[in-house]
């Protein structure tokens, strides 16, 4: 486990006694990212193509990764869905009862449906919403949860290779140059305040233009609801109906990691749906 996940490890435990109205989902988390991150350790680098085919994909919008070069194989991926499962029952102890029916076969057959049709795996399961509450059995959404989650631990360990590989000032769109994801987070830099998009899969992170819906392209129909302190903002786009939670780094007085800002920010999401705002699923 290297020192970022460490310290996102650390910065999750002292939020749980600053924010104690969100100790049951910050500590969830504490729990999961910790399976998460001893298994990223482990896991095979992935499958990347030469130089200038990377540099294609960038200039043309293509992500670098497909399924296939994730390396995912039922040995070693089928056990970390059975760790992060006993994490999702431990936290929620009447799903014990239901175990996990899903086979080896289909795990890694679901993993494939996830990467390849749904945008978002990371978003707290409290403001969960989009595609995985698309399933009607109950029992399914949950194990499907459990096989997205620990497909984000591969998608993770991919972005750290393969992103110190590319040019990523030829990127120019809204998803993820790596995975193909969408967004979740921004972060407004401390020095002129421009915008770097946050990958909801696999955590990677890019610049992207400061004015307008990165989900439409629209300049007109976005607006932004600050927190009170200034750290925090939440973008809504009228035409679009979604939302973007953003950290404004400027305001920031400590260190600020991705994984927790999120859950921190976990209000917004819950005002955004309210208001009839969709999160980003793809």
């Amino acid at each position: 486990m290297g020192d970022i996940e460490n310290e996102v490890l650390r910065a999750l435990l002292e939020a749980q006694e600053e924010r104690p109205e969100l100790a049951a989902i910050l500590a969830f988390y504490a729990d999961l990212y910790e399976v998460l991150y001893r298994a990223k350790a482990g896991l095979p680098a992935p499958w990347l193509e030469d130089a200038a085919t990377r540099q294609v994909r960038l200039e043309i919008g293509q992500p670098q990764l497909t399924f296939d070069r994730l390396g995912l194989a039922a040995a070693a991926f089928c056990p970390l869905v059975g760790e992060v499962w006993q994490v999702l029952v431990s936290h929620n102890p009447s799903w014990a009862a239901e175990g996990m029916h899903w086979p080896p076969e289909v795990q890694v057959s679901q993993a494939q449906e996830v990467f390849e049709r749904w945008g978002t795996l990371t978003a707290p399961i409290v403001a969960q919403g989009g595609a995985l509450e698309t399933v009607s059995d109950p029992t399914a959404v949950r194990e499907a949860q459990a096989v997205a989650f620990a497909l984000a631990a591969y998608l993770q360990q991919a972005a750290d290779d393969v992103l110190p590989e590319l040019d990523l000032e030829k990127w120019q769109w809204a998803t993820c140059p790596v995975c193909g994801g969408q967004p979740n987070l921004a972060l407004l830099d401390q020095e002129r305040g421009g915008r770097r998009l946050i990958c909801s899969r696999c955590d990677a992170s890019w610049t992207y233009v400061r004015v307008g819906c990165p989900f439409c392209g629209s300049k007109e129909t976005q607006t932004y609801y600050p927190s009170e302190d200034g750290l925090y903002r939440l973008y809504v786009c009228s035409s679009y109906k979604h939302y973007l939670k953003t950290v404004d780094l400027r305001a920031a007085r400590r260190p600020v990691y991705p994984a927790v800002e999120r859950l921190l920010m976990v209000g917004m999401d819950l005002a955004a749906q309210q208001a009839g705002y969709g999160p980003q699923t793809g």
